[in-house]
């Protein structure tokens, strides 16, 4: 879905995504019901995500798969097309994915990039305040809070 504000376009969510696949195999059937193929490429990129503790960038899953980028990049793009996964913005650098449907929110450090996850019930109480305060229901995935951590400040 597109917005188009004045001069610039930029994309959003779904109003209504499906429910985000359990495990792998719900992934994978995803992508068979909507009339695509499970290659290698696809299982290896899904197990991938449903296996990592924190947010993977391409570079990680072309490291990790020993796959072409521009398959991880279409693959990631059919993932996020059909609810499998998402991407995250963190600082000035490029995305890192992970699967959709997580109970976590991103911290990302605006300066090396790392990312980590925290649970999304330690998050849920400041989201309130600030929605109570604003009306505006914050995003905690797409653009994940950020700052410095402790080896950049120390740099």
């Amino acid at each position: 879905m597109w917005d188009v504000c004045s001069t610039s376009v930029v994309t959003t969510a779904a109003v209504s995504p499906p429910a985000p696949p359990a495990d792998v195999d719900q992934a994978l059937q995803r992508i068979r019901d909507h009339g695509g193929r499970v290659t290698r490429a696809k299982r290896t990129v899904a197990i991938l995500l449903f296996d990592a503790t924190d947010p993977l960038s391409v570079d990680d899953i072309v490291e990790r798969s020993g796959l072409e980028q521009s398959v991880v990049y279409r693959t990631l793009g059919q993932f996020e097309e059909l609810g499998i996964a998402e991407h995250v913005h963190v600082g000035h650098g490029g995305a890192v994915y992970r699967r959709r449907g997580r109970e976590t929110v991103p911290v990302g450090c605006r300066v090396c990039g790392r990312t980590v996850e925290l649970p999304e019930s330690e998050v849920r109480s400041f989201a309130a305040r600030v929605r109570d305060a604003t009306g505006i229901e914050l995003d905690l995935v797409h653009f994940p809070l950020s700052g410095r951590c402790s080896d950049c400040t120390d740099r």
